[in-house]
């Protein structure tokens, strides 16, 4: 029986790692109107189930690979989807594709696209529409911070339904790096890659998700179902094509198209492949057990709020089912109202401060001088405190809930602030002016901390305080300096800072190797620390090489002592999407990369009747 690792490990998936430095969504006022009038139901129909969520922002750019804000990744898990998708717990199943295989080698990688597989618009999926996405995905005209993580994969077509992918090394999470949703090449092809996020597209997206638009002004979109037959994550056939939105004289919204849930599908057996053909994802257990009369969503509408207060107070009115994206302390306070849940999703993402290791700050090089920072940062509290609970503390770079976790090997280093002095004593350094000074320095260490504003990212920038105040309490000169987005990507690549506190996200499928590699720091930058070790890059190509399961366990569980050894990155949180529902059920937790990512199981929720 083929296990749901053994799926990971003979048709694994690359990490995807890009650093999520939080941008900003636009002010609202400028988002045109777009959509038609929706059709109106019958007088013997019965009225339609339309779920509505909030959430802060307004979408300037609704495609796959110029979404930013969460309300972008909101849209984009909706509308879009990949050749696989997420399945129950760590599944990875078919989703645009039909069957995939893998060459011997590991670096060759050929997917077969679904005969019916179909854009919104009625035409037919094909090659030239991976090979399309995959060039975007590389530019960094078009995904920014994404082009890295795909720098050494080529994309190919073989035939209108074939489309072939070329590693330049063997990586066995490769597979889930195919959740990427696609863009439409017959639609784009002649759109500069430049011009893709502030295309008419990114606000008149058409896709292969679940869920088409069908209205979207300042206020709102308003989205229905591609079709009442399809199964979870699977698309319309050519036959039943869905009109792309046109421009709208009203804002008013109702979709009337009803979703009925159906099993997911199964992928067609490739005879040729050598990777075992992937199996049917079994029925979603729901988080909480529809209460009688419930049924499934006949619409959805995402209605937009300039502030989490203003998400809060309409949720709180009853005007919503759902409010995603709250801070901790806020859900807190939503979910004690009268049928209100909380609803957590772990996900990949990482809170970490990253030190600049090169050579031109010879005083962070040291690893238990790393230690000792990270042993004099309270991320307990900082989880509690400062996060109200909306996060899990990290002890490595790999989330808890992921295969390749091991909490032996990964180790923990505790909050001692007093062990913490003692280190820096034994290891040299000195106070000078009531401030640490490095070893045979003649003035105190400046330490500058690099990172967001809370507009921005208001958990990354609460991190950034608390770690400042602690290494302040520690006896450091310690200054936080909060820059935008454009500003703080360009220091990190030139080198040109101290300490980071930043978000990284590391990918379903763990492949540490772009953030750590030593090769990783010239020829892609991923690797902004700058750190270089020779040893740790033998650990790091051996936890993402293919091999039998037991193999990949022990090369992680070396990967993971090696990483608690050296501390390259100090790991403080994983944060956690949390949504604060009502009269909604059949929502199931997994771990989860982006924000849209949790619509995994969207054709299974239930909305209540009396609601």
């Amino acid at each position: 029986m083929t296990t749901i690792r053994d799926r990971a490990v003979t048709a694994a998936l690359v990490a995807v790692m890009a650093l999520s430095i939080g941008l900003l969504a636009q002010p609202a006022g400028n988002l045109p109107v777009i959509g038609g009038p929706t059709p109106e139901p019958s007088a013997s129909a019965a009225p339609p189930r339309t779920y509505r969520e909030g959430v802060v922002g307004v979408p300037q750019s609704i495609t796959p690979v110029t979404a930013h804000s969460r309300v972008e990744r909101t849209l984009v898990g909706l509308i879009f989807s990949g050749l696989v998708k997420l399945g129950p717990g760590s599944d990875l199943l078919p989703d645009l594709a039909a069957s995939w295989a893998q060459d011997e080698t590991g670096t060759v990688w050929t997917f077969k696209i679904r005969a019916d597989a179909a854009w919104q618009d009625g035409e037919p999926v094909t090659s030239d529409d991976v090979v399309y996405t995959i060039e975007a995905l590389k530019d960094p005209a078009a995904s920014g911070a994404l082009a890295a993580s795909w720098a050494e994969v080529t994309a190919a077509s073989i035939d209108a339904k074939t489309v072939r992918f070329t590693l330049a090394t063997p990586i066995t999470g490769f597979l889930a790096a195919l959740t990427q949703p696609l863009l439409p090449a017959h639609l784009l092809s002649d759109v500069p890659m430049a011009d893709l996020a502030t295309s008419d597209f990114a606000l008149n997206p058409v896709g292969t998700g679940p869920y088409s638009l069908v209205l979207i002004d300042s206020t709102h979109a308003a989205l229905q179902p591609v079709s009442a037959t399809r199964g979870p994550g699977a698309t319309p056939s050519p036959s039943a094509p869905t009109a792309a939105p046109t421009v709208a004289p009203t804002a008013a919204a109702t979709a009337s198209a009803a979703a009925a849930p159906s099993a997911g599908r199964s992928a067609d057996p490739s005879a040729s492949a050598p990777a075992p053909s992937p199996t049917p994802s079994p029925t979603p257990v729901p988080l909480v057990t529809p209460a009688p009369g419930a049924g499934p969503i006949d619409a959805i509408t995402i209605y937009f709020y300039n502030s989490e207060a203003q998400l809060a107070a309409a949720f709180r009115a009853g005007e919503l089912d759902a409010a995603d994206g709250l801070s901790g302390a806020v859900a807190k306070d939503l979910q004690t109202l009268p049928g209100a849940n909380s609803v957590r999703y772990p996900t990949t993402m990482l809170s970490t401060v990253v030190l600049n290791l090169r050579a031109t700050h010879p005083e962070l090089r040291n690893a238990d001088l790393r230690k000792a920072l990270l042993g004099a940062i309270d991320r307990s509290a900082i989880v509690s405190g400062v996060l109200d609970g909306g996060g899990v503390v990290a002890d490595t770079l790999i989330p808890p809930g992921s295969w390749a976790y091991d909490a032996r090997a990964a180790g923990s280093t505790p909050y001692d602030p007093g062990a913490a002095a003692k280190a820096l004593a034994k290891l040299g350094w000195t106070k000078i002016g009531g401030f640490w000074a490095a070893p045979k320095a003649k003035k105190a260490y400046a330490v500058e901390i690099l990172t967001v504003p809370a507009e921005a990212n208001r958990r990354v920038a609460l991190i950034g305080t608390a770690v400042g105040d602690a290494w302040r309490k520690l006896g450091f000169d310690v200054v936080v300096t909060r820059l935008a987005a454009p500003d703080l990507t360009a220091r990190l690549r030139a080198g040109d800072f101290t300490a980071a506190v930043l978000d990284v996200s590391l990918g379903l499928e763990p492949d540490l190797y772009p953030l750590l590699a030593s090769t990783q720091v010239r020829t892609t930058g991923s690797n902004v620390a700058g750190y270089q070790d020779p040893a740790l890059d033998t650990l790091l190509e051996a936890a993402r090489a293919p091999g039998a399961d037991a193999a990949r366990t022990s090369a992680w569980t070396a990967l993971l002592k090696g990483l608690a050894a050296r501390m390259p990155l100090l790991p403080i949180a994983w944060a956690q999407d949390v949504v604060v529902t009502r009269s909604v059920s059949g929502m199931t937790p997994r771990l989860i990369t982006r924000s849209g990512d949790r619509y995994w199981d969207v054709l299974s929720w239930r909305l209540a009747a009396d609601r």
